[in-house]
């Protein structure tokens, strides 16, 4: 009885591993760029959002994390996080580093 409770315990120690390091992946792989002279644009996908320093909400409505841009000059050791907005679709939230963190606004095509 006792190799096979060490066994499960194992297994289960090997599952958390493997889910921690898939989740980690997950996290960082890059989900689009920035650009602009002070970083004011991120473009993921088709979408571009803008800086937005009137932004209605605080980095305590900082949602899922979604990834990580890199600068459009191709440099990926200079990497943002990005994370989605509680409750909304219209704006996302960046990190740079430990503290620096900003809102970004959708811009909508006419």
């Amino acid at each position: 009885m006792n190799k096979r409770r060490i066994m499960i315990i194992a297994m289960a120690a090997i599952c958390i591993v493997l889910a921690a390091a898939a989740y980690i992946v997950y996290s960082n792989r890059v989900i689009g760029s920035y650009y602009g002279s002070e970083y004011e644009y991120i473009r993921i996908g088709s979408d571009e959002y803008v800086l937005d320093a009137n932004d209605p909400y605080t980095s305590s409505d900082r949602g899922v994390r979604l990834g990580r841009v890199v600068s459009e000059n191709g440099s990926s050791s200079e990497s943002m996080y990005i994370w989605s907005v509680k409750g909304t679709d219209e704006y996302i939230y960046r990190v740079w580093g430990f503290s620096d963190g900003a809102f970004y606004r959708k811009l909508t095509n006419p």
